[in-house]
């Protein structure tokens, strides 16, 4: 049986998540820069996922890219902060505040269109690929 998931693809998603919510954050928090283009980082990350499972698992990339971002974004977004409450000792609301469901939703939203793009390329590049020549 194939191994559809890719433990550092998926570390590395959860990482980005967090790295995404210090750069977007307000100034009045540590370690914060309050980047207005945070999304960038999403789109860039869900691309190049779907690109590298489309590299690695090529006739089921789509599935494998989509279930490697779901729990990369699940682990990012929820047990990362569920266990920075806990070895903090902060409220759990404390954590997940707007600003953080803000934040993330824009990631998201960028991390879909970013996801979009990669499938194309990889259809565009797979119909070069076939030898189809492009429409004019």
């Amino acid at each position: 049986m194939r191994r559809y998931i890719s433990i550092p693809a998926v570390l590395l998603l959860v990482v980005i998540v967090h790295v995404d919510w210090h750069l977007a954050r307000g100034h009045h928090h540590r370690l914060s820069m309050e980047w207005h283009y945070h999304w960038i980082i999403g789109f860039a990350a869900l691309a190049a996922l779907f690109l590298f499972a489309a590299r690695k698992w090529p006739k089921h990339f789509l599935g494998t890219a989509f279930l490697n971002a779901a729990i990369g974004l699940f682990l990012g977004q929820i047990i990362e902060p569920l266990l920075e409450a806990l070895g903090y000792h902060v409220p759990v609301a404390a954590v997940f505040s707007p600003e953080r469901w803000r934040v993330f939703c824009e990631f998201l939203i960028a991390g879909v269109a970013g996801s979009l793009f990669g499938v194309a390329l990889v259809y565009i590049s797979r119909r070069a690929a076939s030898g189809h020549e492009p429409r004019a």
